[in-house]
């Protein structure tokens, strides 16, 4: 696997212990989800490596992932820093109305009205809810707040969203 289809679930940031764990800050709403893993493919400067995901436990805000084949101190090092990632097809569905930001990110919006305001670049989490950033060709940015009020559809087939926007938000 030449890494191009990958989703990065984690990083490993360190060593942890003696017994060939690695310190990985999750990159997921859901660091239970470690777990369910049985390989995962470290994407680093070295390359892409697969790996056998052997066990897993919670540390603080971090998980502590063993490796088959990694079991001692050494052979954690030798696998240094990077991303653990996932093939794209193998992350878990979605319920219906719910996205992963890759999947909302490059998007076209428009709103209610048929005006193109541009195309997602980035999605900000603020914690109360997301942000979407949308930039248009003159590069005028647009910020406009994640809200079943304001987002009225997504057609992730046509990539395309539809916005109902609040008055005097592209007042300038």
């Amino acid at each position: 696997m030449d890494g191009s289809d990958l989703i990065a679930v984690g990083e490993i940031v360190k060593c942890q212990g003696i017994k060939g764990e690695v310190k990985v800050l999750p990159l997921t709403d859901d660091p239970r989800r470690f777990a369910e893993l049985k390989r995962v493919f470290l994407k680093s400067l070295s390359g892409v490596r697969e790996l056998q995901v052997e066990g897993y436990r919670p540390f603080r805000q971090f998980v502590l992932v063993k490796f088959k084949g990694i079991d001692d101190l050494n052979a954690a090092e030798a696998l240094g820093r990077g991303l653990l990632c996932i093939p794209r097809d193998e992350r878990p569905k979605l319920p219906p109305g719910r996205y992963y930001l890759d999947e909302i990110e490059g998007l076209s919006v428009f709103t209610t009205a048929g005006e193109w305001l541009g195309r997602i670049e980035q999605v900000i989490q603020t914690g109360a809810n997301d942000v979407y950033l949308v930039r248009n060709r003159d590069r005028k940015e647009v910020l406009i707040p994640a809200l079943k009020t304001v987002v009225r559809e997504i057609d992730l087939g046509q990539s395309k969203m539809l916005v109902d926007l609040p008055e005097g938000l592209l007042d300038e």
